[in-house]
């Protein structure tokens, strides 16, 4: 947003400086909105910006007031024609203001025609864009992503059908079942272990001697 404020402040400056090439008896000018702020100014030395936008606010304001008060509907422009020169307030239309002070002597259409072309200018700096549209997606494009998605699924299904099964851990029950015997007898997994000689003779000394057979 910085960024495009800046670039902004610079095309009107430029506006300013061709409004002023293209009309030399052009003493200054000034963009000001409509509540009398300076936005951009190409102004003499001895002219001040702050003064130069409160004038012209106020003028537009009288000059408003006097059009509706006698029926002359929105005001577009005010001509203040003096003894060393002419003021010209065009309205850049719903943006802000086009101040330009022209010296003694100038040909008041020539001035107010390269005015109001200018002030057409400014406007479109500074006019708002809409936001531009969402693109839609392009058919061709789309087709291709779905196509090269159902490759990447099926060489995926393809490698796990080709994918040597992994050993059974020696830690997995059937590997447990498939023991040795403490007599060195190996049994299946199927069959059911029978106790060994010494297994019988383990349980038979943890009997009381009471209860032995």
């Amino acid at each position: 947003m910085s960024d495009q404020r800046q670039g902004r402040a610079a095309r009107l400056d430029r506006a300013l400086r061709d409004l002023l090439m293209q009309a030399p008896e052009l003493e200054a000018a000034a963009v000001v909105s409509f509540d009398g702020l300076a936005m951009a100014s190409a102004l003499p030395a001895g002219m001040d910006e702050d003064r130069v936008a409160a004038m012209s606010a106020a003028l537009l304001s009288l000059g408003e007031k006097a059009a509706q008060g006698l029926g002359r509907g929105d005001l577009s422009q005010v001509y203040v024609e003096g003894e060393t020169g002419t003021v010209f307030l065009v309205s850049c239309e719903e943006e802000a203001v086009l101040v330009a002070v022209a010296a003694a002597g100038a040909k008041a259409g020539l001035m107010l025609f390269e005015v109001r072309r200018a002030a057409a200018g400014i406007a479109d700096v500074l006019r708002v864009a809409p936001p531009a549209p969402a693109l839609a997606p392009d058919a061709a494009a789309m087709a291709e992503a779905e196509a090269a998605y159902a490759a990447h699924k099926a060489a995926l299904a393809a490698a796990d059908r080709t994918a040597p099964s992994a050993p059974a851990s020696s830690s997995s029950p059937v590997a447990a079942a498939v023991a040795s015997s403490p007599t060195g007898t190996t049994y299946h997994p199927d069959t059911p272990l029978e106790p060994t000689p010494s297994l019988a003779l383990a349980s038979w000394m943890s009997q009381p001697e009471s209860t032995r057979a």
